[in-house]
Formats: C-alpha cells, sequence, structure tokens
C-alpha cells in the first residue's frame, strides 16, 4: 500500500519535470530564433560593439575575465588591476547588456557574459582586437607574431 501512495506522489512531480523540460525546449527554441536574427544584423551589431568598448583595453579585459567564476576582487586580481577600476566598468558592461550576476547559491557575486557574447562572438573580437587571451590577458604569441609580420614587411620595403 506505501508503494500505491509513492507513485501517486511521484507522478504529479514527475508531470512538473515533464512541463520544466518542454519550457526549457521553448526557451531554447527562442534563443536560437533571436540568435539568428542578430546574426542576420551582425554588422550593426559589431558597430554598437565597438562603441562600448572605443578602445578602451581595460574593459575588453574585464569583460573577458568575467567567466562566471569570478567576483569583482578576483577579476582585479586576475588581471592585476585595482578594484575601484574594476567595479565601474562592470557596472556598464551590465548597464550596456553584455553581462550580468550569476546565479550561483550562497555565493558572492560573479560576473558572467550573456548568451549575446555567443551569438555575436564578441569575445573573439575582443580577444583580436586587442591581442588578449579568452581570460583577458595579454596574448604574448600574438605580439610575437605581429611584430615578426612588422620586421618582415620592413625588410620588403
Amino acid at each position: 500500500m506505501k508503494l500505491g501512495n509513492k507513485n501517486r506522489n511521484e507522478e504529479p512531480y514527475q508531470q512538473i519535470l515533464n512541463r520544466l523540460a518542454h519550457i526549457e525546449h521553448k526557451v531554447d527554441s527562442i534563443d536560437e530564433t533571436n540568435a539568428f536574427a542578430l546574426r542576420a544584423d551582425a554588422m550593426r551589431h559589431e558597430e554598437t560593439v565597438k562603441k562600448i568598448f572605443k578602445n578602451s583595453k581595460r574593459r575588453a579585459q574585464i569583460y573577458l575575465a568575467a567567466d562566471g567564476t569570478r567576483g569583482v576582487v578576483e577579476i582585479a586580481k586576475h588581471l592585476g588591476m585595482k578594484t575601484p577600476n574594476v567595479s565601474p566598468q562592470l557596472r556598464i558592461l551590465k548597464e550596456e547588456g553584455l553581462l550580468e550576476l550569476a546565479d550561483v547559491a550562497g555565493r558572492q557575486d560573479f560576473w558572467t557574459k550573456k548568451s549575446i557574447d555567443r551569438t555575436l562572438r564578441i569575445s573573439k573580437y575582443l580577444c583580436d582586437e586587442y591581442s588578449l587571451t579568452l581570460d583577458g590577458r595579454p596574448n604574448r604569441s600574438a605580439k610575437k607574431r605581429n611584430t615578426k609580420k612588422i620586421k618582415r614587411n620592413t625588410k620588403n620595403t
């Protein structure tokens, strides 16, 4: 008799789980549709991204370092910056709709990129534009490659 009660109690929970799975599928579908629409107008969005970052390598570094595992203090330490220089940049990036606070139960606020990063390939653009790695640190190998190109070009002229 207890087994029968257990099955009846689990059944509503299973229905709820099935409904949640269905909702999650719909949300994923909406995200994919939005991503497609954003990519269709990529040139305009690229200009917006360029305006947000202007010539601010610091802002690009902070954006890249916000990977969902770091708070303000950790981002500052990771990049060798002072916390008062990091906080305003995080606020700006949040206001621009590029960063959000990660939902981590019982922990401090961790900063993470929104899904638009993947859609518009913002991290890749910033890494290329500012010679940075995906964690926001300078890309040493990119500098070496660029100086070799410059040396070759000056020899040819």
